[in-house]
């Protein structure tokens, strides 16, 4: 082997044999998996394992990546960096931010989530308005499914008491019908970031692609090697192609899936370029396209055949009619782009079968390898059977467990727990189960999502459903094998074996034995070491 190869010995290697502890990579792909004493190669790095295991490199298959990068380093983040337990302690936040921004300058913030909060709900724009009311104050409710704004954002977005309800949206008003500042789906209108004519303001480039830079160094920390990227806004795409461009690369493995409805682009402009899914090269290339149906559960707006508990007429909310979302089905199908459907309740999941089943053509779906987003909520009996027969891949959060599964708990109550997340019903049923984090609405960490899908633990430490446990092996396969399959990448990545592009996580120990404890020590993107944590950090050269 020429010089530049890469020996990674002393460990143990997922997937192979007991015998084999040595990973050779040469170049971008994997030359060889063994024994490392029958692997040297001349003019290798050597890195000793010290007894780690070798896993593929992890793949987070459905993240909104750039919005999380973006929200590090410059937004508010009510999930990590500025958790708050009140209305009191969040109106601290805003106001300790607002003493920092300039005057008439946007505040933003994201991960907010109501069940964090004492009093279970969004601030009022009146609130917002006590501490912050010369500047426009925008918060998102995780996913971006709901805002709080204050009076001067409200006003800049033309939005009052006249507005009406746009369909697939909801605006809180209080009793003599003025906007309280909560706006659902929707009815964030121009709050909405994702539209052209937002009045929201966006970041620079430069501010942008250092975020996106910074992102990156947290993904190969994370061992995630790729990413399966939703894409809203030109800039999105376009800064991964900057970053592609950049002296630094763009260190990551890029799938972007378009947002057609509720986003900058259309199927309209993608069928008059003729783009296709599988565009662009190893390292950047389009994916597909999404659409959503409903909302989030955790705002109840998920669409349910019943009323949410306690809230008589509630059944969430529908953000694209069933004629237009079919027809974008097809069509989409018909310029060979594969299609994620955002479906979480099953009155949502039945929209989007009903849409891939009036494809018309059976074997071209399975071949495209559509994709069913979330559906997490107890399943309706027979859905998931038919989203086996219909081939479609089953793209879920276990990580959700451990985010808002207390939240489950409070919302639709003990009995429909267990129930959720249905994974070890959906293997058993032969549907093709991908797993992810949605980022940032749960952690990016694929550790976390693996134990909440194998311990099936909230963040409180309620067990909800042991008969859904997968497995650490399925876990595993879960967020490696599964989306390469999805990502019609089987024969290039998911797994350690030669021949296959050298995407490498090393784990601290045994993940079946040591789960609990484990943690990513190495990873390795495209042949390159490009984060490493061993307790020598200093290699040696092999002798020729």
């Amino acid at each position: 082997m020429s010089d530049g190869d890469l020996l990674l010995r002393g460990g143990r290697v997922w997937g192979a044999g007991p015998d084999a502890d040595a990973v050779l990579v040469h170049g971008r792909r994997i030359a060889a998996v063994g024994r490392g004493e029958d692997l040297v190669s001349p003019g290798a790095v050597v890195l000793d394992l010290a007894g780690r295991w070798v896993l593929p490199g992890f793949t987070d298959s459905h993240t909104h990546f750039h919005r999380t990068a973006i929200l590090a380093e410059h937004f508010l983040d009510f999930a990590e960096r500025h958790p708050a337990d009140s209305i009191a302690a969040l109106l601290e936040v805003v106001a300790a931010r607002r003493a920092v921004t300039p005057p008439g300058a946007w505040i933003q913030g994201d991960n907010l989530g109501p069940a964090a909060l004492a009093e279970r709900r969004f601030p009022t724009r009146g609130e917002l308005d006590s501490v912050a009311p010369d500047h426009p104050v925008l918060l998102r409710g995780t996913g971006k499914h709901v805002v709080a704004a204050n009076s001067l954002a409200l006003r800049l977005a033309g939005i009052d008491a006249a507005t009406p309800d746009p369909p697939g949206g909801h605006i809180e008003r209080d009793e003599a019908g003025e906007p309280t500042g909560v706006l659902h789906e929707r009815a964030k209108l121009r709050l909405d970031t994702t539209r052209t004519d937002t009045v929201v303001p966006g970041l620079s480039e430069a501010d942008r692609l250092s975020a996106l830079a910074a992102g990156v160094a947290r993904l190969h920390a994370l061992g995630i090697t790729a990413i399966h990227e939703i894409t809203r806004t030109a800039d999105e795409f376009a800064d991964y192609q900057r970053l592609r461009g950049s002296s630094s690369g763009l260190g990551v493995r890029v799938r972007a899936y378009v947002r057609v409805v509720e986003g900058q682009a259309t199927l309209d402009d993608l069928a008059a370029v003729g783009v296709r899914s599988g565009l662009g090269d190893d390292l950047l290339r389009l994916g597909g396209v999404k659409v959503s149906v409903d909302g989030s559960d955790e705002h109840r707006n998920a669409a349910l055949h019943e009323d949410y508990p306690g809230h008589p007429g509630q059944r969430g909310l529908i953000r694209i009619e069933a004629d237009e979302l079919d027809g974008v089905v097809r069509r989409a199908h018909r310029l060979g782009l594969q299609t994620a459907v955002h479906a979480i309740g099953p009155r949502a999941v039945d929209l989007a079968l009903h849409a891939f089943a009036g494809i018309g053509d059976p074997d071209g779906v399975r071949r495209l390898r559509h994709r069913v987003e979330h559906a997490y909520l107890p399943p309706r009996p027979g859905q998931l059977e038919t989203m086996r027969d219909l081939g479609l891949v089953l793209s879920t959060q276990p990580a959700f467990l451990e985010a808002i599964g207390d939240g489950w708990l409070e919302i639709f109550g003990a009995e429909a727990g267990p129930r959720m997340l249905p994974l070890r019903t959906a293997l058993d049923l032969g549907l093709v189960v991908q797993a992810n984090s949605d980022a940032p609405c749960a952690r990016l960490d694929p550790l976390v999502g693996l134990r909440a899908a194998v311990r099936r633990t909230t963040r409180s430490g309620t067990h909800l459903g042991a008969a859904e446990a997968v497995t650490v092996a399925e876990a595993v396969d879960l967020y490696t094998r599964a989306p390469a399959w999805t990502a019609h990448e089987e024969d290039r990545r998911g797994a350690v074996e030669a021949g296959l592009l050298a995407d490498l996580t090393v784990v601290s120990g045994d993940p079946v034995a040591e789960l609990d404890t484990l943690t990513v020590d190495g990873t390795v993107v495209d042949g390159r070491l490009v984060f490493s944590r061993f307790t020598d950090p200093t290699t040696e050269v092999a002798s020729p």
